[in-house]
């Protein structure tokens, strides 16, 4: 075909299990045009030519000697540089482990390639995933408006997946850090049950928080990607018969939320169609978000600063001083504190489940903005203005707290162009659920263009 990057991860393992397209051919149409082209957004910390290229055909390989393909057969993706992959660098986007290559692969990575995934690069990230990128490894840029923030720690891992620089990617979720930067680039989000992923061979941040989960250009190829990462016999199965007979929430948002009125249409716009196709719909108030926004980063910033201690002590001037002073602030909360937050945290998650007894699952804005311009430090709404930090961080918390499953899918653009996504979170290990009403979301949404930085001058439709 033409232009095999269009593919979703879906449609490439097909072709490929018919002997249509090859794995090599695959994977060096990617490599290729990042040869040809180059990484302009700053997707990738690291490019595995060679070793993406030897996976390939060791996988063609298998095809020719009439081995079943495999789950994930030949899919390239890539992976969030602060996930182990075997004989590659892993900076986390940090100086500080600058010279780290690990002999041993996440246990994510092991269960991928165990799919038939092909490893190609390791995807740019917020230094140590946790508040800002290092200048040593620089900005990604939104696909949509290259002046524009990804605005979040898996930002690269979301604007390659964007730009067809790979058909999925595995990134890591503590706050929002796969569910904003999917929200600002157009593509789907999964952060999964907490603990439904093994975080073995991951950098934390935040040990009792941190979720791995995967970011691709569909629905269905969340799924895939969930089954090969938790090593499910099979996909989780997407019911193709609509949110019809499902009991829906949607929160209840108070006048003064600092929401744009795009985005807060999105929400009412999606809710209303998916009301007519059956599901019934009603507003809920949730527990307090910005009460599960502190008490995050009161358990984030504990377990990061003492996971930090030593380099703290010894080498604190090589962060980003945004990471640094995040860090130290860890140092300062007292026992009291986080045991304390870990207890609003318990009754945050009882007084969710309570507010959603009756209901299938929760529909709600993924971030109450698009994406913002680079280096901005506040968001103008007309009457009053927001620190961005608070801004992109309203909506993801809780369930982060609660470790429900939560997707983001895109839904449409706003006026100046730029994606907006919707939020589908349900209970604990009810990743089925969330899956049927992203893709019913997916079905109603407004069919997205590819945005400018996934041309390509021969790209061909």
């Amino acid at each position: 075909m033409n232009d095999p990057s269009r593919l979703t991860v879906a449609g490439a393992v097909e072709l490929i299990r018919e002997r249509a397209l090859s794995p090599v051919e695959l994977t060096s149409s990617l490599l290729d045009r990042l040869e040809r082209d180059g990484d302009p957004l700053n997707c990738f910390a690291t490019v595995d030519r060679d070793g993406a290229l030897a996976q390939a055909r060791a996988l063609e390989d298998e095809l020719l000697s009439g081995r079943q393909a495999r789950l994930l057969h030949g899919v390239p993706l890539s992976v969030k540089d602060n996930i182990a992959v075997a004989r590659l660098p892993m900076a986390a986007g940090s100086p500080l482990l600058a010279g780290c290559v690990p002999h041993r692969e996440a246990a994510v990575v092991q269960r991928l390639r165990e799919a038939g995934a092909i490893v190609v690069a390791k995807a740019n990230l917020y230094e140590f995933a946790f508040g800002e990128a290092h200048p040593e490894f620089g900005v990604t840029q939104n696909p949509w408006d290259e002046t524009r923030s990804c605005a979040g720690s898996s930002s690269g891992s979301a604007a390659a997946v964007a730009t067809r620089l790979g058909h999925a990617s595995v990134a890591t979720d503590t706050g929002g850090s796969i569910r904003v930067p999917a929200a600002f680039c157009g593509v789907v989000g999964l952060k999964p049950t907490f603990d439904l992923v093994s975080r073995k061979g991951v950098v934390p941040v935040s040990h009792s928080l941190d979720h791995v989960g995967p970011i691709t250009r569909s629905v269905e190829d969340a799924a895939l990607l969930l089954a090969a990462m938790t090593s499910m016999p099979r996909p989780v199965h997407i019911d193709d018969r609509g949110p019809g007979g499902m009991r829906l929430a949607i929160p209840r948002l108070p006048p003064e939320e600092p929401l744009m009125s795009e985005v807060a249409a999105a929400l009412v716009a999606a809710a209303h169609t998916l009301e007519a196709e059956g599901a019934f719909v009603a507003e809920v108030t949730l527990p307090d978000r910005l009460v599960a926004r502190a008490v995050l980063w009161t358990i984030a910033s504990v377990e990061a600063a003492e996971f930090h201690h030593d380099f703290l002590r010894s080498r604190a001037d090589e962060y980003h001083p945004l990471v640094r002073r995040r860090l130290e602030r860890g140092e300062f909360i007292s026992a009291v504190d986080y045991v304390r937050a870990q207890r609003v945290r318990q009754k945050l998650s009882l007084e969710l489940a309570e507010v959603l007894r009756g209901f299938d699952a929760l529909l709600l804005p993924a971030v109450g903005t698009t994406a913002y311009q680079l280096g901005a430090r506040m968001v103008d709404f007309g009457d009053r203005a927001e620190e961005v930090s608070l801004l992109v961080t309203r909506f993801t918390p809780l369930f982060s707290l609660a470790g429900w499953p939560a997707l983001v899918v895109p839904w449409a653009l706003d006026s100046q162009g730029l994606p907006i996504g919707l939020q589908v979170t349900a209970r604990p290990y009810d990743e089925a659920t969330v899956f049927r009403l992203g893709a019913a979301i997916e079905r109603a949404a407004e069919p997205l263009p590819e945005p400018l930085a996934a041309h390509t001058p021969d790209a061909s439709t």
